[in-house]
């Protein structure tokens, strides 16, 4: 991997730079340039760590296994942010001497959407511990998951309201103490259909309500949600917000996180249409089946990605 693709160098670009835009820019360029003519530039891949292992021993494993960085998941029971902030320098060698570099991954069932104020109020300061975390570890992007599973909330106009203005004020505050942390926050989908607070407009109503959120689309998610052609809409829709993907299989209904091929995703269209948005960013392969499936998944991506 270049040099400038180190987490150090990286780190030090991020830090120094106010518009982070440019910066993912200058990290993850959109297009390569040919001699007759341009070409989307192959994704940087990834994978997310397992918050039963240490964090510093996933790295090492995902260098062995050919990976260009990590996902770390802040997550109990092994990946807290005392756990990470205790083992902070130990992540930071280990990425700069294998020329890694790290983004980071929040638990999904963190709540940001309750009309309970105290319990919100708890869950905002607990992400504000999880942005802290992710500045002393330099990563640059932090996800949250878009979950609302909390009851009957939803079933009316009135609930639904309630809970995206809830989620979309959380949101504007963690953005803006990412901002001064020099962490970018973006949005994942969930698995959820459109009925209560789920679905592709409730998870737009927040994006756009936000103008820092970048948006974090998970393929295997948006295919529960609503088949292939909601696949589409999300990389369509949030092209020009979209930072970061994750991908892995399954059969439309349950979240089985399976290696390519082993569900019902297309994802031969699935790399036709991250080519036609011209998408060269981070790719995180969130296959759980076994590592050896994540990496055969990875270069079933790349044929596919050189081929069409």
């Amino acid at each position: 991997m270049p040099k400038e693709f180190r987490t150090y160098e990286a780190s030090k670009l991020l830090f120094a730079v106010d518009d982070l835009t440019s910066v993912f820019h200058a990290l993850w360029p959109q297009r390569a340039r040919g001699n007759s003519k341009e070409q989307v530039m192959m994704p940087k891949f990834g994978l997310l760590t397992d918050p039963l292992q240490l964090v510093p021993d996933e790295i090492l494993r995902f260098k062995r296994l050919g990976f260009d960085y990590a996902e770390i998941g802040i997550e109990e029971p092994m990946a807290t942010p005392k756990i990470l902030t205790r083992q902070r320098r130990r992540i930071l060698k280990l990425l700069e001497e294998n020329e890694m570099f790290a983004i980071g991954h929040t638990a999904y069932w963190v709540q940001f959407g309750s009309s309970h104020e105290k319990a919100r109020r708890g869950w905002i300061e607990e992400g504000k511990e999880m942005i802290q975390v992710g500045s002393q570890l330099h990563l640059p992007l932090l996800n949250f998951h878009f979950y609302g599973k909390l009851g009957r909330v939803g079933d009316t106009q009135q609930s639904r309201n309630s809970f995206l203005d809830n989620f979309s004020n959380a949101m504007k505050e963690l953005c803006k103490f990412g901002r001064a942390k020099n962490v970018t926050l973006m949005l994942e989908n969930v698995p959820v259909g459109d009925f209560g607070t789920g679905g592709i407009d409730s998870y737009s109503a927040v994006i756009e309500s936000v103008p820092q959120l970048k948006c974090h689309v998970d393929i295997g998610h948006a295919f529960i949600e609503g088949g292939m052609d909601r696949i589409r809409l999300y990389l369509t829709r949030f092209n020009d917000k979209l930072t970061h993907i994750h991908i892995h299989d399954n059969h439309g209904e349950l979240d089985e996180h399976l290696p390519f091929g082993a569900g019902s995703i297309d994802f031969k269209k699935v790399v036709k249409w991250l080519k036609e948005i011209e998408y060269s960013r981070t790719i995180t392969f969130e296959v759980f089946t076994s590592y050896r499936d994540a990496v055969r998944s990875r270069e079933y991506f790349k044929k596919l990605w050189k081929a069409i």
